[in-house]
């Protein structure tokens, strides 16, 4: 393996895709947190162990795992370069097929041109996660650009603040940080492409200066799950890793090295407003409905999914879910909320509408379902007893309703840890108000990010 900086041109295993009978590649253990096997193939990932030197002389050797996403992999390692006093930073490495010469990710590297010539200190930048160095890795799957970044901690969403007295003020702020950065994305017209709650995380703090011992006692030694082929232990493929790395829990770290401040990070789907891409890869959760209906992505699709994003920070929910995950819910959990569509989305473009919903709506303008009885009452659904969860807003027909369930901070990894807080009434009136502009139909009637800078709800 060699680096350069120049962008290039047990219990039984477990089987999540089909694919990976192509290379007979298995997990000893559960695949739950960890990057897809199967992605370890020529123009897929790198494969990466505990302890491998990156970088030119070998300068970022990995101590742990920090995360896994669609295109790429993120390693905490140790900055052997820094000195007397030790410094660590989070290595992303690319996807051998997303390293392109006009890869999104690169467009960090034009947010931070722009915030190092900005007169403003805090012009929403600072909430960004911008790149301290890059290069390329040559591997056995392809060549693979690399970023390297300040090391960043759990989301946002997750509530690592819960017990603090001024978590509320916490969760406000780190919605206002949010909304300063895409501002300032837009305000040189760049859309995010990707605003999730998955995508603001919180920084970290305290870990420089400890040495490598130490950074493990703190954030847990890394745990491995062996990678085999077939039936046999171990395997001989040099583009897959001998086992994957489970990443760092972040609730089982204490809060003294955890900032409160966020950052937005992932610009693997950004794109300049003047040259509008014909898709994208935003989660059900946060797609505009422009997105679902007709492919079309811009400022708006990013104000949408800011909006979405805002409500989970503040209340640890998503806004909008869908248990298969399919367009349709989707758009059904949206009009339960926000009424009926315009035309000729109503009419034309959504041809199953037709099978959910009536033609006219009633007398508050609300959309009038087809199947009534679908839907949960007195913890029934279609004659069965069910079980709901107090999290979950049933019936909701408005921003206010989504709401009134309150924050809930809810991990399946840490289900004793699982918390509730009220919001008040006033907050809730307030806040909806903020939602309900972002949640326009209409993209172009949506707030700016610079507009809803100066909302009453950032004033609480």
């Amino acid at each position: 393996m060699s680096t350069d900086s120049s962008p290039p041109s047990s219990p039984g295993s477990f089987l999540p895709n089909k694919r990976m009978d192509t290379n007979r590649l298995r997990l000893k253990l559960a695949p739950f947190r960890l990057e897809k096997i199967i992605d370890y193939e020529p123009g897929g990932l790198h494969p990466v162990h505990l302890g491998d030197l990156f970088g030119d002389g070998g300068r970022y050797r990995v101590i742990h795992k920090l995360g896994n996403g669609g295109f790429a992999t993120v390693w905490l390692c140790r900055d052997t370069e820094a000195g007397e006093t030790t410094k660590y930073v989070a290595l992303k490495i690319l996807m051998a097929d997303a390293s392109t010469a006009d890869c999104p990710d690169l467009r960090v590297n034009d947010v931070k041109a722009w915030h190092s010539a900005s007169q403003d200190s805090d012009d929403g930048a600072e909430s960004i996660c911008l790149p301290l160095d890059q290069f390329v890795i040559h591997g056995p799957n392809g060549d693979h650009l690399c970023f390297v970044y300040p090391v960043l901690g759990p989301k946002v969403s997750h509530g690592s603040f819960r017990a603090s007295p001024d978590v509320d003020k916490i969760s406000r702020t780190a919605c206002l940080r949010t909304v300063m950065a895409v501002a300032f994305l837009h305000s040189h017209g760049i859309c995010h492409g990707d605003i999730t709650a998955s995508n603001i995380l919180h920084r970290v703090s305290g870990l420089d200066g400890l040495d490598e011992d130490e950074v493990l006692r703190v954030l847990g030694l890394p745990e491995q799950n062996p990678v085999h082929k077939g039936t046999a232990e171990g395997h001989d493929e040099p583009g897959a890793p001998k086992y994957l790395v489970y990443p760092v829990k972040w609730l089982n770290v204490d809060l003294q090295y955890i900032s409160q401040q966020p950052c937005v990070i992932d610009f693997g789907e950004s794109f300049e407003v003047s040259r509008r891409p014909e898709g994208l890869g935003t989660p059900g959760s946060y797609r505009a409905p422009e997105l679902m209906l007709d492919g079309a992505a811009g400022l708006g699709s990013d104000l949408w999914a800011l909006g979405c994003t805002l409500f989970e920070i503040r209340t640890g929910r998503k806004l909008f879910s869908a248990f298969m995950d399919e367009d349709d819910e989707y758009l059904l959990d949206m009009i339960e909320i926000l009424g009926k569509m315009p035309e000729p989305w109503w009419s034309t473009t959504w041809k199953e509408r037709k099978e959910f919903f009536e033609d006219e709506a009633d007398e508050h303008g609300r959309a009038v379902s087809l199947h009534p009885e679908r839907k949960t009452s007195e913890g029934k659904r279609d004659g069965y007893t069910v079980s709901v969860h107090p999290s979950v807003a049933e019936g909701a027909q408005s921003l206010k309703d989504k709401l009134a369930p309150g924050v809930w901070y809810l991990d399946i990894d840490f289900p004793d840890d699982n918390d509730h807080r009220d919001i008040s009434q006033m907050e809730i009136d307030v806040f909806a108000d903020l939602l309900g502009q972002f949640l326009k139909w209409d993209p172009h009637q949506r707030i700016s990010a610079k507009a809803a800078l100066d909302h009453e709800w950032f004033r609480l």
